[in-house]
């Protein structure tokens, strides 16, 4: 530990606790967790680990990696996910069906792209499976993602319940493996118990191999039942791909319900944001260098009570014991206010981190968003084209014509499907919807410069809000633009709030122009819970 210690000291991270998989430490004020391979046993991985860096709404993100040849270890960097895992939430209490199916297409996402870019997961688990602090899953076990080799050490495999009868019997591991081992957390996720167990390892591969496919309780959707049947389909040729479980009509639903509820979210963090600005404004038109107490001195006392102010409406009411705090000071002034350190106040403060956070929040659910959106554009052009025969001529079509036909076959698996695909195929504009896909992911990249700008701005802020804004709060430029960081501030929210409602609008027209996804009776079950 100690010579790790030294190694990622070195790179500028200070270790903060171990796993059993890892250890989190931090850097720059930011988690991470930090993993080690030892490069002697796994070299020919380490170049896989590296070509896999993507960047994903639903993937773990790797921020940083590098080799310690005197330790023969090579450390893989990630982000921190704050909200656990998903075994913690099976743990936890019984889960709704919306919920769960939620977060099977957010893996089953994260899947197409692993399976895309031609490598297999091989271990997939609760365990594996994180949460951001604004709840997006991630899909993580970077060091296990391994090339399409078509096997898998089972003795070395921690998942052994969630491995498919192909993996025993021919010692063969594909896309179609992974899909086996998310219809075991499916059923996991509804029963809070493993589908396949045993207490030894020798019960439990016959269960697996040749036992009959575990059931769900009748209170979950026909639609459920069928999904979980054809994971657990002994014959890995039957399953469905990845992106054939998004195509399906209860996957569609979920993804547009998300869509819609993120989207509305959003528009109320933007709103905060627009408060900000106006609270801003307001405190900058009301107070000169007179009005705070203690002169220039005891100004740092007046500066928190700003501060503290303005930012009522990201933390609901804490920011008035800031306030509080600011106007002791300067009250006390002389010695107290002059010791005070206004700047290290204002960044150690919840309010500094309430800003940042929202900031955050919208960046990450902005990807997943237009991610969410574009998923049903494909899947919506892919049923169209297998009902049809024809492929719309639009850029990036998800599918060759000699696989359409599969995919609306599987996709509108039974009676019920079909009847449901006919129905939705029957008032949809695929052209429009399609196009409107193309477009939500290129806004959404544009709001990620925005917030980019925005980041930096609110750091420069809360840097600058010491004494020297009292001297500036009156004052502007030659060009007349405001020498008030309080002022530049405000611009810089007013002008990315402008720009970020033109990214949730571009939504909100996509969402609007496919209502029929709406499940009414799931959204009434919402309302009375």
């Amino acid at each position: 530990m100690g010579q790790q210690q030294s190694t990622l000291q070195k790179e500028g991270y200070t270790i903060e606790g171990e796993t059993k998989n890892g250890v989190v430490a931090t850097k720059d004020g930011d988690k991470f967790f930090i993993r080690t391979v030892e490069i002697s046993t796994n070299e020919a991985l380490i170049p896989e680990i590296e070509s896999f860096k993507t960047s994903h709404p639903h993937v773990m993100s790797t921020k940083n990696s590098f080799i310690d040849e005197d330790q023969n270890t090579y450390y893989v960097v990630t982000e921190y996910s704050q909200g656990g895992t998903l075994a913690e939430k099976i743990s936890e209490k019984s889960l709704l069906e919306s919920e769960i199916l939620s977060w099977i297409v957010e893996i089953c996402m994260a899947l197409r792209t692993i399976h895309e870019k031609g490598f297999l997961h091989k271990d997939l688990k609760p365990e594996n499976i994180f949460f951001t602090e604004f709840g997006t899953l991630r899909l993580d076990g970077f060091q296990e993602i391994q090339g399409n080799k078509g096997n898998v050490n089972t003795e070395e495999s921690g998942g052994i319940n969630y491995l498919a009868p192909e993996v025993f019997t021919q010692a063969t591991y594909d896309t179609k493996s992974d899909i086996w081992s998310v219809g075991c957390i499916l059923y996991e996720l509804c029963t809070q118990q493993l589908a396949f167990s045993a207490e030894t390892t020798v019960n439990l591969l016959p269960k697996i191999i040749s036992g009959p496919a575990p059931r769900l309780p009748d209170n979950y959707s026909s639609e459920l039942h069928e999904l979980l049947d054809d994971m657990l389909n002994k014959d890995p040729h039957s399953r469905p791909t990845a992106w054939e479980i998004l195509g399906r009509p209860i996957a569609l639903k979920s993804l547009f319900k998300k869509s819609k509820m993120a989207a509305d979210h959003l528009q109320t963090q933007l709103e905060k944001l627009r408060s900000v600005a106006d609270s801003l404004e307001r405190v900058h038109q009301g107070t000169t260098i007179g009005s705070l107490t203690g002169g220039v001195i005891g100004a740092a006392g007046g500066i928190t009570s700003i501060v503290g102010l303005i930012l009522a409406p990201f933390t609901l009411g804490a920011s008035l014991i800031v306030t509080g705090i600011g106007v002791g000071v300067g009250v006390a002034g002389g010695v107290t206010a002059g010791v005070s350190n206004i700047t290290k106040m204002v960044n150690q403060s919840s309010d500094r981190k309430a800003v940042e956070s929202i900031i955050k929040e919208f960046n990450e659910k902005t990807d997943a968003i237009a991610l969410w959106l574009q998923e049903i554009g494909n899947s919506l052009q892919a049923l169209y084209a297998s009902h049809s025969g024809d492929i719309p001529n639009i850029e990036d079509s998800p599918l060759g014509q000699n696989n359409s036909a599969r995919f609306g076959t599987v996709v509108g698996r039974g009676i019920g499907g079909i009847s449901e695909l006919t129905r939705l195929l029957r008032v949809v504009n695929i052209g429009e919807i399609a196009a409107q896909a193309s477009r939500v992911v290129r806004v959404a990249e544009i709001a990620g410069g925005v917030l980019s700008t925005l980041f930096v701005a609110a750091d420069i802020f809360f840097i600058a809000m010491d004494a020297r804004e009292i001297h500036q709060i009156r004052q502007k430029q030659a060009d007349g633009t405001p020498c008030s960081e309080i002022m530049k501030f405000v611009q810089s929210i007013r002008h990315a709030a402008k720009e970020l409602q033109k990214v949730l609008d571009e939504f909100k027209t996509m969402i609007k122009d496919i209502p029929f996804l709406e499940d009414e009776r799931e959204l009434q079950w919402d309302a009375m819970e």
